[in-house]
């Protein structure tokens, strides 16, 4: 008895030591495969069975370890030179993330909760998306954009928004981590849905029928709306159709994505706002997307001055 209970000792001690054995060691600071695996659980529960699947899991290990150990340089430079994200900062991002999802903080919950996410995950994740772009904005100084750059910048954005559109979105959830069961399920009962209205029914009573989406009460109606406000998917749907007609399925990926079908009502042109009022910012989004494409170089900057051991 006392040897067994050994040999089931050591066996408990052999896996946490697998379980927690460290991947990296960033400035003094480990990473541990637990951490690096729980923050990945997702993509890893989508690697197919087999070499594939060993080669695939190993890929996302490995591309998710560096994402980890650039968080962890930008952390570090943040502390050092004092800057930081409050509580009430990411509470402002989460409503904003709610918003361009077209969900209440309820409806954002209950989304959250169905997909096993939890808020403190979302909270911790936005907090290190800020955090980084701060850290952007205080070590790299905007270049100065044209009134050249800014008017070229004006006529790209109002050459496919001189249109807006009122459509209609029968939605089924099926995000990126879902099983293939579950994605199979979902599937089916999107294509029972574009069967339904084929068939003849209005696109309004299948989507209060049917759809998961915020706007399902309202027959799925997502009211008029121009370029850059819903989806890409979406958007490139509404905007290809023509009034009365239905798109086919459409997946969306992400964790609130799934499958969608777009039915248009209607499109009408739209004066574009005048350059006067949205100049200044459009500079200043030109500006920050200047910021953001130094985020690769500022990046390999710091692994140049970090103690860096990788163990994968």
């Amino acid at each position: 008895m006392k040897l067994l209970l050994f040999i089931l000792l050591v066996a408990a001690a052999a896996r946490a030591e697998i379980k927690d054995r460290i991947a990296a060691v960033v400035n003094g600071q480990p990473i541990t495969l637990s951490e690096l695996e729980e923050r990945l659980a997702p993509e890893l529960a989508r690697a197919p069975a087999g070499p594939a699947g060993v080669a695939q899991r190993d890929k996302i290990l490995h591309q998710g370890l560096e994402a980890m150990i650039d968080e962890r340089l930008v952390e570090n430079e943040a502390t050092s030179i004092g800057l930081d994200i409050n509580d009430d900062e990411v509470t402002h991002l989460v409503e904003q993330l709610a918003k361009q999802n077209n969900m209440d903080m309820t409806q954002f919950r209950a989304a959250l909760a169905q997909q096993g996410i939890s808020m403190e995950t979302i909270r911790d994740s936005l907090r290190r998306q800020q955090l980084t772009m701060r850290l952007l904005q205080y070590k790299v100084k905007p270049r100065k954009v044209s009134d050249e750059e800014v008017q070229a910048a004006y006529a790209n954005m109002n050459k496919d928004s001189d249109w807006e559109v009122r459509a209609r979105d029968i939605f089924i959830l099926s995000p990126d981590n879902a099983t293939a069961v579950q994605e199979g399920a979902a599937k089916q009962k999107a294509e029972a849905a574009l069967r339904r209205i084929k068939a003849g029914e209005s696109f309004a009573k299948v989507a209060r029928d049917m759809s998961e989406g915020p706007g399902a009460a309202e027959g799925g109606d997502l009211g008029y709306f121009s370029r850059g406000q819903m989806l890409q998917a979406i958007e490139d749907a509404a905007f290809a159709l023509q009034p009365g007609q239905v798109s086919g399925l459409i997946r969306t990926p992400g964790d609130h994505g799934g499958w969608h079908i777009v039915m248009l009502e209607d499109k009408r042109r739209m004066a574009p706002r005048p350059l006067a009022q949205v100049q200044e910012e459009i500079r200043s989004r030109l500006a920050q997307d200047s910021v953001m494409k130094e985020r690769e170089h500022y990046l390999q900057q710091l692994r140049k001055t970090a103690q860096i051991d990788e163990k994968l």
